[in-house]
């Protein structure tokens, strides 16, 4: 029951979405990527997404995986309860990260949180959780301040490029 509510919840979302994307008003002119662009693409995504979870929780005879071996009159244990201390170290990440994107900069910032989220996670790959969080922080950071033009802060230490 709990799948179906949240399938439903989440397409409910995406219409809400999509029905304000679509409200935001375009400028004069031509324009290549307008201000609706990424909205209509977050709540097309959105919508697709939800449809799909709407059709598994209504299909007949399936059952969400959670679910699976518990008793149909709701007996029994969950399957998983929230390890509490990783929830709080990863709220304690997205604030810390909130907190140093400006003064750090979007790509130090950046990589450093998906360090610290990789860690609080589960692994143990330093390294190559460095040079994973950093080039996603430099493409993402050339995607947005390079190629569309949205600056995003430069921190503390500038690219050359």
């Amino acid at each position: 029951m709990t799948q179906r509510i949240v399938s439903l919840g989440f397409l409910a979302a995406a219409v809400v979405v999509l029905a304000q994307a679509f409200a935001i008003q375009q400028g004069e002119g031509y324009q290549a990527v307008g201000p609706r662009a990424f909205p209509l693409l977050v709540g097309g995504g959105l919508a697709v997404v939800s449809v799909i979870g709407v059709v598994q929780a209504f299909r007949p005879g399936t059952r969400a995986p959670a679910t699976a071996g518990v008793p149909e009159d709701g007996g029994g244990e969950a399957a998983e309860k929230p390890h509490w201390p990783s929830v709080l170290l990863l709220i304690g990440s997205l604030a810390a990260y909130a907190l140093l994107l400006v003064p750090a900069g979007y790509w130090q910032a950046t990589t450093a949180f998906f360090v610290a989220v990789a860690r609080v996670l589960g692994s143990r790959r330093l390294v190559r959780d460095l040079l994973v969080g950093l080039a996603l922080a430099l493409a993402t950071y050339f995607l947005f301040d390079r190629l569309l033009g949205i600056t995003l802060p430069p921190g503390l230490v500038r690219l050359a490029i």
